[in-house]
């Protein structure tokens, strides 16, 4: 009975030595847990944090870009208007030039055609007139005959 009672108390001593050990291993597992959950919070405020910063620098960096986009677009269109302008003057110029070719054209033309116009009815004034001579003569010739 002695070794029964003896191997009672080893299992006793056993159990409990077993009861202390899974006590300790759920205390254990609870720390884990813990320091788990406090770890993956941490985690996620960093994650939190950089992605505020990343969206504050592509922020600023779009900021940028826009302002140098802005500046190149008008600077573009400063040289656009620059270029307009000046072939609008050249246009401007040379149609100015043209009308003046074009009105010295046409008061060379009427003058040209003024002193033709005159030169042809002096001829033809001539003739009539000689025509006219030729015939009176041929009258007088035939009335006095």
């Amino acid at each position: 009975m002695l070794t029964l009672e003896l191997a009672v108390e080893q299992n006793t001593q056993l159990v409990e030595r077993l009861d202390r050990s899974m006590q300790e291993l759920k205390q254990s597992f609870a720390e884990l847990r813990q320091h788990v959950d406090q770890k993956f919070a941490e985690f996620r405020l960093e994650m939190i944090r950089d992605r505020i910063e990343l969206r504050q620098e592509m922020d600023a960096k779009y900021e940028q870009t826009r302002q140098e986009m802005d500046a190149k677009y008008e600077k573009t269109r400063l040289e656009m208007d620059a270029k307009y302008e000046k072939t609008r003057q050249e246009m401007d110029a040379k149609y100015d030039q043209s009308r003046k070719e074009f009105v010295a054209n046409q008061t060379e033309f009427l003058k040209m055609v003024e002193r033709r116009f005159f030169w042809n009815i002096a001829i033809h004034y001539g003739a009539l007139l000689s025509v006219v001579g030729y015939l009176g003569k041929h009258f007088i010739d035939v009335y006095y005959k």
